[in-house]
């Protein structure tokens, strides 16, 4: 069954402002160049009667930080300008919902996509790229490596200035650009490391992960790239049954190459050593 839900919405409006080709080509401007003067345009474009607050994506924790510095030094005329990420303090994040009399230009990272919702936001600037977990299987280790977002997380992030009144969404990129990209996000299911979820399906007699009924169903390639770093790790054996030493690392909520370390520094007395690490 599909279950809709429908809120209230408001009109947005879309702008798309792609990189000049010559300045691709020459290297002298970058999606950090193109947010701020996007940023710009909107703070010359409105006035003491067409106020708002802006909320620009970037990628990354250190692009956040450069678009922070760069939109300071501007100096707008009663304009706060906030970082909001992952690693930053709570004290810090709370200060995007206090109310203010001075507008706000937000920067996150996709955080703000669909996690936590910022009143007052009348206009965004959507970079087009974020950081998304990726599990390369040959190389055996999880990256999060910064890739164009999907159709999907576009329209979300478009959302984001629809809320309290009519808004405006600049992308910058163009707009055959997003018509070629993928509909939707690949499921996580499918970008993860599988170890841990058929550790935790052989531990809980969930049966056989080929059969579950996923929503999402993984590659089989995955799926046996899953079982090979089980078996590696002595959680499994020969015939892909559940050891002893498996049922134990089952038990912990951590990824099983971590929970095999925690095991095994048990064993050699260093358990207050890799708790640190």
């Amino acid at each position: 069954p599909i279950i809709e839900v429908s809120g209230r919405t408001y009109p947005v409006e879309v702008w798309y402002r792609p990189m000049e080709a010559s300045s691709e080509d020459e290297g002298d401007v970058n999606y950090i160049d193109q947010a701020v003067a996007a940023a710009d345009s909107l703070k010359q474009r409105t006035g003491a009667f067409n106020r708002g607050d802006i909320l620009i994506f970037m990628p990354t924790e250190s692009d956040i930080r450069e678009t922070v510095a760069r939109l300071q030094d501007k100096r707008y005329f009663n304009t706060l300008v906030l970082p909001l990420f992952g690693r930053l303090a709570a004290v810090d994040q709370q200060r995007i919902f206090h109310g203010t009399t001075e507008d706000k230009i937000v920067v996150a990272t996709n955080v703000a996509e669909t996690s936590i919702t910022i009143p007052g936001i009348r206009y965004v600037i959507d970079t087009g790229l974020a950081r998304i977990s990726q599990y390369n299987a040959r190389s055996r280790t999880q990256g999060l490596p910064v890739a164009r977002i999907s159709q999907a997380s576009a329209e979300q992030r478009k959302g984001r200035c629809g809320r309290v009144a009519a808004g405006i969404c600049i992308r910058l990129y163009a707009e055959e650009d997003f018509r070629l990209r993928p509909a939707f996000t690949p499921p996580e299911i499918q970008r993860s490391n599988l170890a841990e979820v058929i550790l935790r399906m052989l531990y809980l007699k969930l049966g056989s992960i080929q059969d579950f009924p996923f929503l999402d169903p993984p590659a089989p390639a995955a799926v046996k790239d899953g079982f090979a770093v089980l078996k590696e790790l002595g959680a499994v054996d020969d015939h892909r049954r559940l050891t002893r030493i498996g049922s134990t690392m089952a038990r912990l909520p951590l990824d099983p190459r971590l929970s095999k370390i925690l095991l095994h520094a048990i064993e050699e007395g260093a358990i207050e050593e890799v708790l640190v690490l």
